[in-house]
């Protein structure tokens, strides 16, 4: 059987293992097929230090890490370092700083880099050479796959990932000949099958997701097949990278996290995708594991890997959270006390149990699917959630100790000014809950409704962002098959009102600075019976307030958003001996509203104060 080397290459940060060829080594040696992983970013990282090499491995909407191998790979084909300056300056709106000038000088050290790569591995070891590539690792991989089919052109070169998905796996194919294979799609299955394949001398043309060469044309005869039962996708194998981070000059805490996957696609995007959400193309389909089978692996990579070396982290790569998860398998976290932390993607539509929980479970992070907090522009997002909703996901992570990432997107098609209006108030009102750690405008990703049917939408002239013509010397038609992101433009009666995103800016920068600061909103129950509410906002109107008898009841209830209807109907039954009038109920609810106690849409409120634990 044909022995495999994977290989991951810059600019994958050196942070943790590639969870990806570390499914497909453990799934080859199940079929009797030799199979290393070798690190190639750590040993980059190395060479030019680790800060220099994170710094640029978080620049991946504007492809710097790319440019600094398109450069070696196409050299004076691509536009000089001077215009691409220009760009960069364009982009950032003001001149490149000194910072950008040490990310420059990077560019001497590729080739010896690639020449460390050919002298470092025993390359007649290996048959079989797969690259995997995912963000800024497409330039990286096939300069390096090109040093490799120059000195051993026998060596069978395979390329997938994320960047290898349908279109841009197949153009890929077409303008790289070192690249033999490309898989696009899962590859779980597909890439040991096409080894074994390969091993026969059978042909591989067959296989769902495979591309090949008929006739000096690249061919996919149809896309790849998802796996179905995630149970039977094998615990990633993680040994290779912690042996070369040992081996490295690399600090120890280079790495803190280590990756895990408990359901694969998005049951939220099948039901309904977000507009602007690319993510998983033609695998969007929801599939889980099984509690045991998640329990069981979680288990394993903390007994091998993580309490081994001090981790502290697992991040779940999941889209989204299972709500089945609740039933099962939170509970059973709660009862193991596993001694790392957990990190998740949700919806932001959980309630104030659902969040208590995750806490009780140690998932300590989440990624709630925020984006905005006004209604109407969630609603032309397709989030399925509303303003109020993703205020008190904010509210109760705080309460609880879990700690949301989250991100406001703006530019969406058909935003008005009265919506920033609206989102500008409220975040005047919030100022004591999580702001948001990205600012971003809409961009225009492949796979996304908007993308696939813009005209929809009111968005027109969708071309590739103008930064890929700095790593590809190739034809608008080509880069448009290699892109991910576009720039586009809208139609007049979409196009979001010009300046407000400035006031919106201005007010999400006040917002972070508050909580620097630690302003706080705070609730607690005095020994008397009254509640008492502590406002250190520095929008606060009134900084301290008591309530007692209905009006602490009402504000409690309210912990959790409720409509009017049922709060006035609670009250009434909680003092039934009380004359309870319901424009008496009303008026104190728009008092707490007028104080920003409270905030109300669409006749429901929430209590804003964090109960005191």
């Amino acid at each position: 059987m044909k022995n495999v080397l994977l290989i991951s290459m810059p600019f994958a940060s050196t942070k943790w293992p590639a969870i990806g060829v570390s499914l497909l080594k453990p799934r080859l040696e199940t079929e009797g097929i030799p199979c290393d992983i070798r690190y190639f970013n750590i040993l980059f990282a190395q060479m030019i230090g680790l800060d220099t090499y994170e710094d640029i491995a978080i620049y991946p909407r504007y492809i710097f890490g790319e440019r600094l191998f398109a450069k070696e790979y196409f050299g004076g084909a691509l536009p000089p370092d001077e215009e691409y300056r220009r760009y960069l300056e364009k982009v950032y709106k003001g001149p490149v700083d000194a910072s950008f000038d040490r990310l420059f000088a990077v560019s001497s050290q590729i080739g010896p880099f690639i020449d460390r790569c050919l002298a470092e591995v025993s390359w007649d070891s290996y048959d079989i050479i797969g690259f995997t590539s995912m963000f800024e690792q497409n330039l990286s991989s096939l300069t390096l796959a090109r040093a490799i089919k120059e000195r051993y052109p026998e060596k069978t070169i395979i390329m997938g990932g994320a960047n290898c998905e349908r279109e841009m796996g197949v153009e890929l194919h077409r303008h790289f000949p070192e690249i033999d294979y490309v898989c696009s799609g899962e590859a779980d299955e597909t890439f040991p099958e096409l080894v074994k394949r390969l091993a026969k001398g059978e042909p591989v043309d067959t296989i769902p997701g495979v591309v090949t060469r008929h006739g000096g044309e690249s061919v996919m005869a149809h896309g790849a097949q998802v796996v179905k039962n995630l149970d039977t996708v094998p615990v990633p194998d993680y040994s290779d990278y912690f042996r070369q981070m040992d081996q490295s000059t690399l600090p120890p805490e280079a790495c803190y996290e280590i990756h895990m996957e408990s359901s694969r696609g998005c049951w939220w995007g099948a039901k309904s995708q977000c507009n602007f959400c690319g993510l998983n193309s033609k695998a969007i389909s929801y599939r889980c594991k099984s509690k045991d089978r998640i329990v069981d692996e979680l288990l394993h990579l903390i007994d091998t890997y993580a309490v081994p070396r001090g981790l502290k982290l697992i991040s779940m790569v999941d889209n989204v959270l299972s709500m089945d998860f609740f039933k099962d398998l939170l509970p059973e976290l709660k009862r193991l006390q596993l001694p790392v932390k957990l990190f998740y993607e949700v919806k932001a539509n959980l309630n104030e149990e659902q969040v208590r929980m995750l806490a009780e479970a140690n998932i300590a992070w989440i990624q709630p699917g925020i984006e905005s907090l006004n209604t109407r522009i969630l609603k032309l997002m397709e989030k399925g959630v509303t303003a109020l909703q993703n205020v008190q996901l904010l509210k109760h992570s705080k309460q609880f100790g879990v700690y949301p990432t989250w991100n406001i997107i703006y530019r969406s098609p058909g935003e008005q000014p009265e919506d920033y209006r609206q989102m500008i108030d409220l975040i005047y009102k919030i100022t004591h809950l999580a702001p948001p750690e990205g600012f971003i405008p809409l961009c225009m990703q492949r796979f996304s409704p908007y993308f696939n049917t813009p005209k929809e939408f009111g968005i027109a002239s969708i071309t590739p962002e103008e930064s890929y013509r700095f790593i590809y010397p190739f034809g608008q038609e080509s880069i448009a098959n290699l892109a991910y992101f576009f720039d586009f433009e809208f139609d007049e009666k979409v196009a979001p009102p010009p300046g407000w995103d400035k006031e919106l800016e201005q007010a999400v920068e006040f917002w972070r600075q508050c909580s620097e600061r630690g302003e706080n909103l705070e609730s607690r129950a005095e020994s008397a019976g009254d509640l008492v509410i502590r406002d250190t906002r520095s929008t606060a109107r009134q900084p301290l307030m008591h309530l007692e008898g209905p009006h602490k009841a009402i504000y409690e209830l309210c912990g959790s958003a409720r409509d009017f209807s049922s709060i006035y109907d609670y009250t009434r039954e909680t003092f039934s001996r009380l004359p309870v009038r319901e424009r008496d109920v009303r008026d104190f609810l728009e008092e707490m509203v007028a104080l920003d106690y409270m905030i109300s849409e669409n006749s429901r409120y929430l209590s804003l104060a964090i109960p005191a634990a």
